[in-house]
């Protein structure tokens, strides 16, 4: 098969890009075309395809809106891609037109990829269309259903509280614009030109088949993958054993919580290693946190990739991701258990899902410190350890393996091809 996957970013970021290039280099190993569709930054990654790819709406350089420092011109000009952009439009058809792919696997658009080009693909083009929730964007201004520090689903029941709560980058104004653009978003029904959703978690699928106006039918469960971590024979590493989070140090994350949890335990048996991008004031408020007893063992890491992520992992007791908000199946979850580690979290969400409670990991109520705090200690057990890598890896070879994952998606993606309807694969000009 010809697959285009759409995604917003054609570089190695977060969670939905370590996934697409994931999946993309899965699909190809098993010997289809993924020709990939994205906006055009300073750090995209080259490919035969990027002559395709459009201009972001707030121009190639920081790729996020909080970066960014824009004229009022630009600001205006950015405001109106968010209802029409006709050069993604263009490009989408030229790239349709020219590479003639069998379906498209849309996997992250946010607000600046419209749910527009899935009428393009669909009654322009006549392709099938699997479309991949990362997040919460058809219904949260903010994607993530948080706010003050807590997990916030208000949004569902009432959209324009984004609005009162000044949700998205804390302006009123911005999150007015975002509110509008899903409600416009509904009005048109882009939506219904998907033949199947695609949901990591089952938490998202109740999500969509509860508020969205989706037949059940069409809201699929497919857990997300990733490689596997694990090595025959390695050993354990010198040093004194920590406990490991890894991913982006985001209030949203819990980490205020973790750091907090730490500083309760009189006398930690184990170190605590955070490893991901920090802002400078972030990094301080956090250490600050801490008393003179405690601060010295905690290690605050940038972020680490490849060997060094995975020196990090092998040496670490346990894995921490103490989420406040509904995340959906995050990877450091999944290669944590696929190296055998066991995994503590917090039981919101998908998190449930992953981990079961004395048989891979430790379940605590969301930003519950002293119940956080026992689970780091429990933590320091040899036995405990032994017992819950056993069944984090487990758990991985069950249901996050490369090889389940893209046979199920190759499979739902073979059946689609086989309804392609358009009669002019050439499409229109």
């Amino acid at each position: 098969m010809k697959i285009l996957i759409v995604n917003n970013r054609y570089f190695k970021y977060r969670g939905s890009e370590r996934y697409f290039f994931n999946v993309k280099g899965g699909l190809e190993k098993a010997g289809h075309t993924v020709i990939p569709f994205s906006f055009q930054y300073e750090a995209t990654e080259e490919t035969p395809y990027r002559s395709y790819f459009p201009e972001p709406i707030t121009g190639r350089g920081p790729f996020l809106v909080k970066d960014m420092r824009l004229s009022t011109a630009a600001k205006i000009r950015a405001t109106v891609k968010m209802f029409r952009n006709p050069e993604v439009d263009g490009k989408l058809r030229a790239i349709l037109r020219d590479t003639k792919p069998d379906l498209v696997y849309t996997i992250y658009l946010s607000f600046t990829f419209l749910p527009r080009i899935l009428r393009i693909i669909k009654e322009e083009f006549g392709l099938p269309v699997l479309y991949r929730l990362s997040d919460y964007h058809m219904f949260c201004a903010s994607y993530f259903f948080f706010r003050d520090n807590q997990s916030c689903d208000e949004c569902l029941t009432r959209p324009w509280s984004a609005i009162r709560y000044k949700c998205v980058h804390g302006s009123r104004m911005a999150s007015a614009l975002r509110t509008l653009q899903i409600l416009f978003n509904r009005w048109r029904k882009d939506y219904r030109h998907v033949d199947y959703f695609i949901c990591p978690s089952r938490f998202m699928r109740e999500t969509l088949i509860q508020h969205g106006p989706f037949p059940k039918s069409k809201v699929l469960h497919l857990p997300t993958f990733t490689e596997d971590l694990f090595r025959e024979g390695w050993s354990s590493p010198s040093g004194k054993a920590y406990a490991l989070y890894f991913g982006a140090l985001v209030p949203a994350k819990g980490v205020e919580v973790l750091v907090k949890a730490f500083n309760r335990i009189p006398h930690p048996a184990l170190g605590l290693r955070l490893v991901g991008d920090v802002e400078p004031d972030y990094r301080d408020h956090l250490l600050a946190l801490l008393d003179d007893a405690h601060r010295p063992l905690v290690a605050m890491d940038g972020e680490l990739k490849g060997e060094a992520l995975w020196e990090a992992l092998r040496g670490c007791a346990c894995v921490v991701h103490p989420v406040l908000w509904f995340e959906n199946m995050p990877n450091s979850i999944l290669e944590a258990m696929s190296a055998g580690k066991p995994v503590i979290v917090s039981a919101i969400g998908s998190m449930t899902e992953l981990v079961e409670d004395g048989v891979n990991g430790r379940l605590v109520p969301p930003g519950d410190e002293k119940a956080l705090a026992q689970a780091l200690e429990g933590a320091a057990d040899p036995a405990w350890v032994a017992a819950m890598s056993r069944g984090a890896r487990e758990r991985y070879l069950r249901d996050h393996t490369p090889e389940k994952h893209l046979a199920a998606l190759i499979d739902l993606m073979t059946g689609l091809a086989g309804k392609t309807t358009a009669t002019d694969p050439a499409g229109p000009v």
